[in-house]
């Protein structure tokens, strides 16, 4: 029976695997099993798998024949069933690992009997290079050096609130059979949000390692972080299984307002991404949800948490008011009087978030580039050139120019005011952004 058993899921990722499995291969721990679980790639991933299964004895494939409904949570409870170590870890196949990663989780749970270990990681952005530390960075000031937490209702509630990845984590398999812990199968994204409630939960105990010891690929192609349409709202489907594990457990009414708080996390986060048809279906799925909390859970909340825009949006959904949602949400229906069950093609919006919007862009892709961006959008909608009204080639659309920038710079100037006041809302709501994966 190996010491720790690393589960390593992968689809589609011919161009990243090979490193990942290289970290994976050459840990320090070198008693491991190296289960690798391939979910129906129609790349040259499976090759590779079976390329390094051919050379170290250590990796166990599991390819499946097509893609699952379940995505990478079929994955990694696949290579749960067949571990056999005395614990488990996880690896995203194409993320990269310090070659003392797995060791420094292993000593730190064995040295303070812990349940579970954590260590800290950074975000690698897979088009720059550029490495970022996420969203939890200033959790990590209460655990300068490696220790100890023990879990009790206080400690849980301050574990819960550090991002959900498993694959900086290793799990004791007493844990792991004590609790039946694996992830939600559906046809869902981020599938680690339960998974972290139970195993938290769960535990008695979790080993702090602060170092940053594992880089975590973000901006690629096909990455679920990536994606802002429908499949961003099913992070909420979450909640219901949250909810029945907790019920399950006898913890539902302990931790009832730390499940609200989650929720209106995500709201948070996900809401500074939607707009149009999108905030439609964010109010139909979030409004059965919200419903199973009273008014007077809902107020709380805003006592503890601040009446800003978070708030507003809870009790616009209590109250079951759209337009007010709309408003808060990020955007204005033309008719207000009554609210379709769905929006139909004839609905318009009018965002009041252009600038956060703006703002979200001049951050991840640049002052040019947003410039350019913008340009396109007004042409596409009013069939007027951005800046000097006329018909630009398609040579002059992609060239920016110091005239395009001078315009711009005058259009910031001009709602500055407004501006100031949109980074003032953002400010307030910023404690309850969601999470990066």
């Amino acid at each position: 029976m190996p010491k720790l058993s690393i589960i390593v899921t992968a689809y589609n990722i011919e161009a990243y695997i090979r490193q990942s499995l290289d970290c994976v291969l050459n840990q320090t721990l070198r008693d491991i099993e190296v289960i690798v679980v391939d979910d129906g790639s129609t790349d040259a991933t499976p090759a590779i798998i079976r390329e390094y299964a051919e050379i170290d004895s250590r990796i166990i494939p599991i390819l499946f024949d097509k893609n699952t409904i379940g995505g990478v949570a079929t994955a990694a409870n696949a290579g749960m069933d067949v571990a056999t170590g005395d614990f488990i870890g996880f690896a995203d196949g194409d993320d990269i690992y310090d070659p003392t990663m797995f060791a420094k989780l292993y000593d730190a749970a064995i040295t303070y009997s812990a349940d579970l270990a954590m260590c800290n990681y950074q975000l690698l952005d897979a088009s720059t290079g550029e490495l970022k530390d996420p969203a939890d960075i200033d959790r990590w000031r209460d655990y300068p050096q490696d220790t100890v937490v023990e879990l009790n209702d206080t400690t849980r509630r301050a574990m819960l609130k550090f991002i959900s990845v498993p694959w900086r984590k290793i799990y004791r398999r007493d844990l792991v059979e004590r609790i039946n812990l694996r992830f939600p199968v559906g046809d869902y994204f981020f599938e680690d949000n339960p998974f972290h409630w139970a195993s938290t939960i769960g535990a008695q105990s979790i080993a702090i390692v602060p170092e940053k010891l594992c880089q975590h690929r973000v901006a690629r192609v096909g990455q679920t972080m990536a994606t802002v349409d429908s499949r961003l709202l099913r992070i909420f489907k979450h909640h219901d299984n949250i909810r029945d594990w907790l019920h399950q457990h006898g913890h539902d009414q302990y931790y009832r307002d730390d499940l609200l708080e989650w929720t209106a996390s995500q709201l948070s986060w996900v809401s500074q991404r939607a707009e149009g048809p999108l905030i439609d279906e964010l109010y139909d799925i979030l409004l059965p949800i919200i419903g199973q909390y009273s008014n007077e859970i809902i107020d709380a909340f805003g006592d503890r948490k601040g009446r800003g825009r978070t708030f507003k949006m809870l009790y616009a959904l209590k109250a079951g008011n759209f337009t007010e949602f709309n408003s808060v949400a990020g955007g204005q229906i033309e008719n207000t009087e009554n609210r379709p069950s769905s929006v139909t093609n004839g609905s318009k919006y009018k965002s009041n978030a252009l600038i956060s919007r703006g703002l979200y862009h001049l951050k991840n892709s640049g002052v040019r580039e947003t410039i350019r961006m913008t340009g396109r959008y007004m042409y596409d909608k009013t069939g007027i050139d951005a800046f000097d009204g006329r018909t630009r080639s398609p040579q002059e659309k992609k060239r920016v120019t110091n005239e395009d920038l001078f315009a711009a710079l005058i259009i910031m100037q001009r709602d500055i005011r407004k501006l100031q006041i949109e980074v003032e809302n953002l400010r307030e709501n910023a404690i309850n952004l969601g999470p990066n994966k």
